[in-house]
């Protein structure tokens, strides 16, 4: 045992079933980690996804804390799952949903390329068309241009935010291993 190691006495059996924990000592149970079972509508705003980290990282933290707390491992392990279990699940929503939006994307582009296409075909005469008509083609044109226009800085931020939420989930397997690798190091009490 090193001297940064404090040193913990374990009770008898009997001691432990009388022990009732405070609300102070009472660590982060699963009662505190919740699995988003319907992802609210701005989850792809980053300070969503900054807020779910924070809390995945804060209950994260309380779990290596409690490392050399005498618990029933089967609890201790539980907690873990459950961590891991929250963080896997915001990823694939967040993942989700931007393959969905890029999808319906794509679609769109597609789509704009083919009436393009075909818009390219017979040449209409409109010499005896009214101009009101007209004038209604060009005002849909540049209607259709800002939507596309529109359109295309959408996806340049959903490729953003992809890319943020890429090196964030990078940041959390990261950290994750080291907490792993940590605990591997450590000789159990």
């Amino acid at each position: 045992m090193t001297e940064s190691e404090p040193f913990v006495s374990v009770p008898d059996f009997e001691q432990i079933q009388n022990l009732t924990l405070s609300a102070s000592d009472q660590p982060s149970s699963p009662s505190h980690i919740q699995i988003l079972e319907q992802p609210p509508i701005n989850i792809l705003e980053s300070e969503f996804i900054e807020a779910e980290l924070l809390k995945i990282s804060k209950e994260m933290q309380d779990l290596v804390q409690l490392r050399r707390v005498p618990t029933l491992s089967v609890d201790y392990e539980d907690q873990w799952s459950t961590l891991k279990s929250k963080a896997s699940e915001l990823i694939n929503v967040v993942s989700q949903k931007c393959c969905r939006i890029q999808a319906a994307a794509l679609r769109r582009h597609l789509r704009i390329l083919h009436l393009a296409e075909q818009a390219k075909g017979p040449f209409l005469y409109l010499v005896n068309a009214p101009f009101k008509m007209l004038k209604q083609k060009v005002l849909k044109q540049q209607e259709e241009d800002s939507l596309l226009q529109r359109q295309l800085a959408l996806e340049e931020t959903v490729k953003q935010q992809a890319d943020l939420l890429k090196k964030q989930s990078e940041n959390i397997t990261r950290m994750m291993a080291l907490i792993q690798q940590q605990q591997q190091q450590q000789p159990n009490p």
